[in-house]
């Protein structure tokens, strides 16, 4: 039976740790567009990686795995070259991955403190008839209060102050989530989205990729949202920063 995109994906990134990647077959061998400014674009490149990681230590837990259209997108438990977090995305044609996307942050391997990981929480999509209603909806707070600021437009996205929040320097709540953003920006370290580039989903499970800054520092956002009766009710994240074009492997683009 053909495997899903969500499937697909997940294969491909389990792949690392039993060096498979090859014989699998789930990347196209002659067309491979790679988007970590990290590593040289195509399916030779991801191969070399193997060589430089310490595979004795490498592990892959994929936590999250979903699927639009062609793309197919995992939340990933890693540890590569350090314990790390990251989001994948392959977009597929004819079966096999053309393109691929991703953001890695460092896993501090400690609790925020609502006393929750980066990873733990829900894992599984419902609501697959409200995809494309969960998407305008996320990408909307994103543009709205992230974006353009217009913080009084929050309570339109979230019952209360309810917010399971999984990002490693917050606490659960809308309003502490509003506290630090306030609190970067009076430490002079601001966070601070600029465009949004993709809006991915599954049923209740939405990803954005924007772009923007934080503490000075060119960035990439990714943020997964759960959302329950038309509210975003929990959130993970992946910021990682952009390398100058001087210093980038490949000339595909971030995004």
């Amino acid at each position: 039976m053909e495997l899903s995109n969500r499937d697909k994906a997940e294969a491909i990134q389990n792949s690392i740790e039993t060096e498979t990647l090859a014989e699998i077959g789930l990347i196209s061998p002659t067309s491979y567009t790679q988007h970590n400014p990290n590593v040289a674009t195509g399916l030779k490149a991801i191969l070399g990686l193997h060589d430089q990681m310490p595979m004795d230590k490498v592990y892959t837990n994929v936590v999250r795995k979903f699927q639009d259209g062609d793309y197919g997108f995992v939340h990933v438990d890693y540890f590569l070259f350090e314990p790390t977090v990251a989001f994948d995305i392959h977009r597929f044609e004819n079966g096999i991955s053309v393109e691929h996307w991703d953001n890695l942050q460092s896993n501090p391997k400690k609790l925020n403190k609502s006393g929750r990981t980066m990873t733990d929480g829900k894992t599984k999509a419902k609501d697959h008839h409200k995809t494309e209603v969960n998407k305008a909806l996320v990408k909307d707070f994103v543009q709205n209060v992230l974006v353009n600021g217009q913080i009084d437009l929050v309570s339109n996205y979230f019952k209360g102050d309810e917010l399971i929040q999984h990002n490693p320097h917050m606490a659960d709540g809308v309003q502490e989530f509003l506290n630090m953003l306030n609190q970067w920006q009076e430490d002079g370290k601001p966070q601070i989205y600029k465009k949004i580039h993709k809006v991915l989903g599954e049923g209740n499970f939405v990803l954005v990729l924007s772009e923007g800054t934080f503490k000075g520092e060119h960035v990439a956002f990714y943020d997964l949202y759960r959302i329950e009766e038309d509210k975003i009710v929990e959130h993970w994240d992946v910021v990682e920063a952009i390398p100058e074009t001087g210093k980038r492997k490949n000339d595909n683009g971030k995004f």
